[in-house]
């Protein structure tokens, strides 16, 4: 089936409850990883200019004690300028991941390919500043949990859509490239249709996929000597079908007896169009 009728919509899919309650516990772990950043930042800061002071009281004094404890807290990795440093870049960096979950949440995949990185260099900061013994294992702790999170977002990959923005119209509904059909070219009088879909939706149903669309339906009667048109109540069957992969999945006949009919059909797979009148049976109003 090559859609090429009056309307050929996309369908959108339903954010998955897995995918949502992912994005929740992501939403609530950048507001308090944003919230302690900002604190560590100020702790580490103060006890960094606590450090100072101490030092140039033990160098006056010339106290290898604490020449010692300095050497010992260096290999721990307890550098509190490093750590105040890496404390700031950390809730920086809450931002650009905040973004990537937001587009995720509208299941958009930009919004992995943003998450990803950030989430995972937000993780590494200690051991990427060189914080020792500490800065290590605090690295590898937040590596498994950062790793864990992408992983499961990658695998909701196939519930987003493409990289495209929204303003990019590069695929076209059919309605927008249609050509006029032969059997309205033909003839100045008689009957043509205007029909179209909206209100589309796809809801996952155990193995099954639950399709809403609502179908406007007109016709009119055009007069040949007139030239006047006017509209008829609609009693005509028209075909509904659907794609998946460019390929045809679904076709049938319905009888519309009404301008607007609202539609609910049960499919064994996700579509990715649907058209109405697909291989333009119906004449178009010029």
């Amino acid at each position: 089936m090559e859609p090429t009728t009056t309307t050929d919509a996309a369908i959108p899919a339903k954010r998955p409850l897995f995918l949502t309650i992912l994005c929740i516990l992501s939403f609530v772990g950048i507001g308090f990883s944003l919230i302690s950043g900002i604190m560590s930042f100020l702790s580490y800061s103060a006890l960094a200019t606590a450090g100072n002071a101490l030092e140039g009281v033990a160098a006056q004094n010339g106290a290898k004690a604490g020449e010692a404890a300095n050497a010992l807290a260096n290999v721990m990795g307890l550098d509190y300028h490093k750590w105040a440093l890496v404390a700031l870049i950390q809730a920086i960096l809450n931002l650009p991941i905040l973004f990537g979950v937001f587009m995720m949440w509208k299941q958009k995949k930009l919004g992995y390919f943003i998450y990803a990185p950030f989430e995972i260099i937000q993780a590494a900061m200690p051991l990427i500043m060189g914080l020792g013994l500490i800065g290590g294992l605090s690295a590898i702790l937040g590596l498994i949990f950062a790793v864990v999170f992408v992983v499961l977002y990658g695998l909701n990959l196939k519930h987003m859509s493409g990289l495209k923005a929204d303003g990019d119209k590069s695929e076209k509904p059919a309605a927008a490239n249609q050509k006029q059909s032969p059997a309205a070219a033909a003839v100045k009088g008689g009957t043509y249709y205007e029909v179209r879909v909206s209100n589309v939706t796809c809801i996952p149903v155990a193995a099954t996929f639950k399709v809403g669309l609502t179908v406007t339906a007109k016709k009119f009667v055009s007069d040949a000597k007139t030239g006047k048109v006017k509209e008829e109540m609609i009693n005509d069957e028209i075909q509904i079908g659907m794609l998946k992969d460019g390929k045809e999945i679904y076709l049938k006949s319905y009888k519309f007896t009404k301008t607007i009919t609202s539609l609910n059909l049960v499919l064994s797979q996700k579509p990715d169009k649907i058209g109405i009148d697909p291989y333009n049976k119906l004449p178009e109003k010029p």
